[in-house]
């Protein structure tokens, strides 16, 4: 299994996925803690785990745990994608994941991170996730795939790109309706080497 590679030390990504929704109950209790037991093992000097979290429950506490190894361990990318966020009411809400996202943000070896079909439906909430993301001083590569065109614009006017290398922004029905927001972008990131921008609704006005 992943987790008994990793307590050796042989293992390269970790996948955590369901077909369906996987609520967050007692009996998953043993299996997260061993996972963030097997963390203690990733090697410090290799390229770094990446991890795949993808149609899970995660309630507050597992995202913690979850951002806590991200921050102190050698882990170089993150996939969240089509999460379902608890907050600790037992409530839909995704404020505390993104403070807790912004904890490992801050790790210097988190270099990519996918966000995807997780939209973020209130204002201020979006607010937060653009300010977390700004935090960071190593990621270079961002996946922000379908999750809408209102996050989108607001993760256009919000966030310092100038750094990054690989942005994907696609299938999010994105339209600037003659804005210059992609074109401001491009000139203000001469380290970009791949921007992704299919499934939106771009149009010449756009360029």
């Amino acid at each position: 299994t992943a987790v008994s590679e990793l307590e050796h030390g042989v293992c390269n990504s970790v996948s955590i996925v369901s077909i369906s929704h996987v609520g967050h109950d007692e009996d998953l209790v043993p299996h997260w803690n061993a996972l963030f037991r097997s963390f203690e093992h990733v090697n410090p000097y290799g390229a770094g785990v990446v991890l795949y979290l993808q149609s899970i429950e995660l309630n507050e506490e597992v995202m913690r745990q979850v951002c806590y190894h991200v921050r102190h361990k050698n882990i170089r990318t993150v996939h969240f994608t089509n999460n379902e966020f608890i907050d600790m009411r037992g409530m839909r809400g995704m404020r505390g994941a993104i403070s807790e996202l912004g904890n490992a943000l801050k790790s210097p070896k988190l270099k990519c991170l996918t966000w995807s079909e997780n939209p973020i439906h209130n204002t201020e909430d979006m607010t937060l996730f653009t300010q977390v993301l700004s935090q960071s001083e190593a990621l270079d590569k961002l996946k922000f795939a379908r999750n809408g065109n209102a996050n989108t614009q607001a993760l256009l006017s919000g966030v310092d790109f100038s750094r990054y290398n690989v942005l994907d922004f696609g299938d999010n029905n994105l339209q600037t309706n003659g804005r210059t927001d992609i074109p401001d972008l491009i000139a203000a990131n001469p380290p970009l080497e791949k921007l992704y921008l299919y499934k939106n609704r771009l149009n010449d006005d756009d360029a």
